[in-house]
Formats: structure tokens, sequence, C-alpha cells
């Protein structure tokens, strides 16, 4: 695996996230690579505007202050971990895709203030989560020192979540809670669409054994993994958040996979797991 990749922008939402990424490099033995991005641009409507150069100095000396008490944060974390920094001027979302190209993972804090604000409410993390090819990590929470949650599909994206989430209970030894959801309504809907329980029950139990033999060779290439199954019919961000509940230590997910979760990233499934998780989320493309 590469470096680890982490958006810092002063604020405290920043600070978790090179937290996070700080204790994941450490796991995986990687280094970590710290960004911090300013943007001195105006628009299309200002073109007259020239921003004074004290100004310019100052704007850039925040975002070099923020990087530097980053990876003091991060040495104190992982102190063996490999800390590198950087300052770039630019438009966020595409200096970090360009810096991270060759990153293992992306790390980013959800409210984040500064330069990147709104980090990954907007369109930085529209761009970075639609063009980056490998994992991106959302740091909403710290999470507790429960399972890894993934939410699984019948989709070769979603192969790929779970393939990464069986490797990080591994490698933080915790358990797995894989969530399917076989239909997005709830037992209460189907209820009153006239299906029986008897007939909820039987559909549940039919795609749990599928979802069992589709996990089957992870759990061979991963016996130390305890995998627990959840298959319901649920909305799917409500059930894989209900899993998740306080106590997850991270949710991982496919970016694109079908079924339940369908547009799981940029979609409205995604937006509420993203708003709502209480820890890291992994968005993970094949």
């Amino acid at each position: 695996m590469s470096a680890f990749l982490v958006g810092v922008d002063g604020s405290d939402a920043s600070t978790a996230a090179v937290k996070w990424a700080a204790k994941a490099a450490a796991a995986e033995d990687v280094e970590l690579k710290l960004v911090g991005v300013y943007d001195i641009s105006t628009s299309n409507y200002a073109p007259g505007l020239i921003i004074p150069q004290d100004v310019v100095d100052a704007i850039k000396q925040d975002a070099a202050d923020a990087v530097h008490a980053a990876a003091e944060v991060a040495k104190e974390v992982a102190p063996r971990v490999t800390v590198h920094t950087t300052l770039v001027e630019g438009d966020a979302a595409r200096a970090l895709l360009e810096l991270g190209k060759d990153a293992g993972a992306i790390v980013l804090g959800t409210r984040g203030l500064g330069t990147v604000k709104g980090l990954f409410l907007g369109s930085v993390s529209v761009s970075v989560a639609a063009h980056f090819h490998g994992r991106v990590v959302i740091v909403s929470g710290e999470g507790g020192d429960g399972p890894v949650v993934v939410g699984i599909d019948e989709s070769e994206i979603s192969d790929a979540a779970v393939a990464e989430a069986f490797r990080q209970a591994s490698l933080h030894k915790a358990k797995l809670l894989a969530v399917h959801t076989w239909t997005p309504l709830d037992v209460d809907a189907l209820h009153g669409y006239g299906i029986e329980p008897e007939e909820i029950e039987r559909m549940s139990q039919e795609a749990l054994e599928a979802v069992s033999e589709r996990m089957a060779g992870y759990s061979t290439d991963y016996p130390d993994v305890v995998v627990e199954r959840v298959v319901i019919p649920e909305e799917p961000a409500k059930a894989v958040l209900d899993a998740a509940g306080e106590n997850a230590q991270l949710i991982v997910v496919g970016s694109r996979g079908r079924g339940g979760f369908k547009g799981l990233l940029l979609g409205s499934t995604s937006q509420k797991i993203l708003h709502q998780a209480h820890c890291p989320v992994m968005v993970v493309r094949a």
C-alpha cells in the first residue's frame, strides 16, 4: 500500500482526519502526507481585483501553520510513522487529486473550515470521490472500538468494498458486520402491501444464504475475522447506520454499487451516511 494523503485546513474536522490517518498509516506501515491548500484566486465577476501581497502572505502563512500543527499531531499519535508536509496554491480538489494520484488513500474531514470549507459536503468532495482511483476516507467522527461495517450488494463494486472491509477488520482485530438490504421497503411497508411475515422471513433467509456464499472466499482468506451478517428489508443508509450505531470503528462502502446501494457516494444514501455516521466512512472503488 502507498502513503495516506490528508487534506489539512486547521479545523477540528481536519485534525480528526489527521489522527485517524496517522493511526491507519501505522497499522498499514506506510508513510503519511499532509497537504495544505490555499486559494487566492478571484472569480470572473471581480476581474480587476488584485489581492495585496501582504494578504497573500498571511493566507499562505495560515495554511503553513495548519500543516505544521497537523504534523505535530500526527507525530504524537503515531511516532514511528514518517510524515511529509506539502503546501500548494490552487483549487483544493485538483491539488489533492494530483498529489494523491499515487496514494493508497485520501483522507478528509467533513465539516472543515478555511480553504477546504465544507470539504465533504460540497464540490471538493464530489470531485475527489468521483475522480480518485483508490480509497477515500471521510472522517466525520472518531468512532468506537466496535465492528467494521460494510454495505454489500450483488455488484463487483461491492466485492471490492467487502475485500477491503475484511482487510480492515483483520488489521484492527475487529468483528465484521456485513449489511445487505434485499429491498428498500421496510417490514412495515411490506406488511402494508399484504406480504406475509413468513414470506418476508423466507426472502431474508434466501438473501442471507446468497450473501454468505458470496463472502465465503474472503472468510477463507481472513480466517481470523469473525463475520456477522445482517440481511433485512430496509432502506440501505438506515440499515448501515443502524448496524454501525455509536460504536462502529469504520463503515466501508463501494462507490458505484447497484441494487440497494445505487449511487451510494453521490446520492441520497451516501449523503445520509456521511451526515449521520459517528465513525469514519471509507469509500472503495474497484
